[in-house]
C-alpha cells in the first residue's frame, strides 16, 4: 500500500469540517481491477475520507504498478461540506515511493498512453517449488516448472508483461492425479486440463494480453 497525503490550499469554508475526499479507481474498462490477483471494487476507502480543519486529509491504497489492467489510474475527488465538488484530478501511485503529497505532484492525464511497460525479462526457467497458493510472477522468468505433490487451489498470476510468451510444465509425482486450478485469479483463460495420470508432465504456452492476462497459443502438449 502507499500512502496519500494533502492538504487544501484554502479553507473550503469555516466550520470545523471542511469537506470530504473520494478515491476511485477508473480507467480499467470491461476488466476487473486486481491487486495482486485480489479483485478491488472501485471506491477504494468504505467511506469518504473527511478533511480535518486544516484542510489535510490522508488515504491508502495499492499501487498502480501492482494492479491489473496496466491502464488503471486514480480519480481523486475533493468535495465541500454540501457534497459540491471542488477539485478532482487523476494521479497513479507507484509502490516507490511508499509516500505521496498531492501538493507535491503533477496529476496523471488518463488521456495519455499508459506508461511504459518493463523491459522484456531474459531469464528463462524457473523450477518452483509447488504449494497450495503458489505465485508464478511474469517479471522474474518466461517459463515455469514444478512436479505436484498434490492439488495446487490457489495458484495467482500476476505481473505478466503484455506480449510476452509464458510456458508452465506440469508435471504429476508418482501418485498423480493432481490438479492446478488455472483459473482461480481469473487472469488465465480457456487453459489445457492438466494429465492427471503418475509421472505426467503437462506444457502450455500463452501470451499475455494488455492487460496482462494469460491466453493459451495452442493446446497443451502431453508426455
Amino acid at each position: 500500500m502507499v500512502t496519500v497525503t494533502g492538504k487544501l490550499q484554502s479553507a473550503i469554508n469555516s466550520s470545523a469540517v471542511q469537506g470530504k475526499v473520494e478515491v476511485m479507481l477508473c480507467g480499467y474498462g470491461s476488466r476487473v481491477p486486481r491487486h495482486n490477483g485480489v479483485a478491488l471494487v472501485a471506491r477504494i476507502e468504505d467511506d469518504e475520507i473527511t478533511i480535518s480543519a486544516d484542510g489535510s486529509f490522508t488515504f491508502s491504497a495499492p499501487p498502480n504498478d501492482e494492479i491489473t489492467p496496466v491502464i488503471t489510474y486514480y480519480a481523486v475527488t475533493i468535495k465541500d461540506e454540501n457534497g459540491d465538488i471542488a477539485q478532482v484530478n487523476a494521479y497513479r501511485f507507484l509502490s516507490t515511493p511508499p509516500t505521496y503529497d498531492l501538493n507535491l505532484i503533477d496529476p496523471y492525464d488518463p488521456n495519455l498512453p499508459p506508461p511504459p511497460l518493463p523491459p522484456i525479462i531474459t531469464n528463462m526457467l524457473l523450477v518452483m517449488a509447488p504449494a497450495a497458493d503458489m505465485i508464478f510472477d511474469g517479471t522474474t522468468y518466461t517459463a515455469f516448472k514444478t512436479t505436484l505433490p498434490g492439488n495446487v487451489f490457489y495458484p495467482t498470476f500476476v505481473n505478466m508483461i503484455p506480449g510476452n510468451l509464458y510456458t508452465f510444465i506440469i508435471v504429476q509425482d508418482a501418485v498423480g492425479g493432481w490438479d492446478l486450478d488455472w483459473g482461480y485469479d481469473g487472469n488465465v483463460h480457456n487453459a489445457t486440463s492438466i494429465a492427471k495420470t503418475p509421472n505426467a508432465t503437462t506444457i502450455q504456452t500463452f501470451v499475455a494480453d494488455e492487460n496482462g492476462e494469460l491466453w493459451p497459443v495452442g493446446p497443451a502438449t502431453y508426455q
